[in-house]
């Protein structure tokens, strides 16, 4: 595993994980028990969640264009794109590529992810 030190550095290495596909080295950026969303989740609910995310959209690409870290936390605003295969966070699929924009705020506590917020802007075609 590599070693992430600060906030920012733990955010992209579970990113390269999930790039990759390398599900396990992004869970090592964990924590065992976790906030996303203000809910309480483990890491085999990240990896639900994320192995959702790739079958809704296995080519989706996420690109970090700016980072501020502050502390605990990391505020990153990303670009996401891919092609909508399936039921992507709620949206029936439409087969299109799309490009979106979005927001999170990580906290990292000791080399982990400990909560997650996100936002991002709707798919286009009403998803």
């Amino acid at each position: 595993m590599t070693e992430a030190t600060g906030p920012a550095a733990v955010v992209q290495a579970i990113i390269a994980g999930r790039d990759t596909g390398d599900v396990e080295a992004s869970l090592r950026f964990i924590a065992p028990e976790s906030l996303d969303q203000g809910r309480r989740v483990t890491r085999e609910d990240w990896r639900r969640k994320w192995e959702q995310m790739n079958a809704d959209c296995p080519d989706m690409e996420v690109i970090t264009e700016h980072s501020v870290e502050s502390g605990e936390w990391v505020a990153d605003r990303y670009t996401i794109r891919g092609t909508h295969t399936g039921d992507f966070f709620g949206a029936a699929p439409t087969g299109e590529r799309f490009e979106i924009s979005g927001i999170d705020m990580v906290r990292v506590v000791d080399g982990l992810l400990v909560e997650h917020w996100a936002f991002a802007a709707p798919l286009p075609n009403g998803g």
